[in-house]
């Protein structure tokens, strides 16, 4: 009987690739040799950019070189440019051939510029362009903000979580002459919530003097104004937007029309006996950090117990949960979008989740506050590469 470890190969260097490592780790102890394949030495961890023009939070990096040798796994800093099934190899940027067993694709999505003239969060130079944009009202050159949902975002909480601080900031400095609006096909605020959650901003929108245009399109940034659909313009001196996400166009596996990566319930894709996928890569419709962390459980699980661990594995049923930003207490909201399981739509201010992150990922979240000091900021130029056959 062979008892040699199964390698596992993980592609990717964010919240899914990393709770998936950790997950596999523990639930697979020694059944599996484990490799990590991500471009860089950092992970950048982006949910509190939105806070970081205000002073009220920053992004962190962490050592993925320290977190890969935590749990027991080899490294290789390269980009996957393609996978080649049939022989169980991935191909790196670089022409090198590296051979797996069994794969777990968590690459992510690949953002852009939705609204072309707007300043996108986590675009190129958001926080200094947004943090001009607060001086700009602050000394009067603009008075119109529209915060713009972009047709087709799964995951729009960053931006209420924009306009609500723009507003206590405005409240604060005593500006007076100030509009804000949100723009969104949204009939509701944060409507995937539902009530209670999407109540509670719709109150918070009315109380901070935030108008709510639901159920409309962002359609061009022009000057002095957003054209919207249906219905006429809206004013606005500056416009804030989120990200347009593309799936990631892995060569060799298949994907659907955006580019990304279709999944079984337990992450395997389809078509394919050894490969899985897991976060913002597939083709699952909510793009977002807890989310991305459910689906590397469930691989992980479905991992475990192809190689042996006395795993039952369980189907993907996610439940989405949000920590909101307001410019005063934050509100924890959380939804079983699934339906049927022990979580109920709930809002409150206080913490519905442990550790209360805001990626509210099972494994990787408590790990991150635990080492947190041992792991941020890892040094620059540290390179490491893993010792396992290259095939060329």
């Amino acid at each position: 009987m062979d008892t040699r470890p199964t390698r596992v190969t993980i592609v990717g260097g964010g919240v899914a690739a990393l709770e998936a490592l950790i997950a596999i780790r523990e639930l697979a102890q020694e059944r599996v040799e484990l490799e990590l394949v991500t471009p860089t030495a950092n992970w950048v961890n982006r949910p509190l950019a939105v806070a970081e023009p205000f002073g009220l939070g920053e992004v962190k990096s962490y050592d993925i070189v320290r977190i890969a040798r935590d749990h027991g796994a080899a490294l290789h800093l390269a980009s996957v440019q393609a996978v080649e099934p049939h022989d169980r190899r991935l191909v790196t940027l670089d022409g090198r051939r590296l051979a797996y067993e069994l794969l777990l694709v968590a690459i992510g999505a690949r953002p852009s510029v939705s609204l072309p003239g707007s300043v996108t969060l986590n675009g190129p130079g958001y926080t200094n362009r947004f943090r001009k944009l607060l001086r700009d009202l602050e000394e009067g050159r603009i008075h119109n903000v529209a915060f713009a949902v972009p047709s087709g975002t799964s995951w729009p909480l960053p931006l209420y979580e924009l306009a609500l601080m723009t507003a206590a900031y405005a409240a604060d400095r005593g500006l007076r002459d100030v509009q804000l609006s949100v723009v969104t096909p949204e009939q509701r605020p944060l409507e995937l919530f539902a009530p209670p959650a999407s109540t509670i901003v719709l109150d918070l929108l009315g109380e901070r003097g935030i108008r709510f245009h639901g159920g409309r399109h962002p359609a061009e940034v022009r000057p002095g104004e957003l054209a919207v659909v249906p219905g006429s313009s809206i004013e606005a001196d500056r416009v804030v937007s989120l990200p347009h996400l593309r799936g990631p166009s892995l060569s060799g596996l298949p994907q659907d029309a955006g580019g990304f990566i279709p999944v079984g319930p337990h992450g395997l894709v389809p078509g394919e006996d050894d490969v899985y996928a897991a976060g913002d890569a597939t083709s699952y419709p909510i793009k977002q950090g807890g989310v991305a962390a459910q689906q590397a459980d469930t691989a992980a699980e479905a991992i475990a117990a192809r190689v042996g661990a006395p795993v039952d594995p369980r189907p993907f049923r996610p439940v989405v949960r949000g920590l909101l930003l307001t410019g005063g207490p934050p509100q924890y909201i959380r939804a079983d979008v699934a339906g049927g399981g022990d979580h109920p739509h709930e809002a409150s201010s206080q913490p519905l989740w442990w550790p209360p992150s805001k990626v509210a990922a099972r494994r990787l979240a408590p790990y991150l506050a635990l080492h947190h000091d041992e792991i941020e900021k890892a040094p620059s130029g540290l390179a490491v590469e893993a010792a396992v056959p290259l095939l060329r």
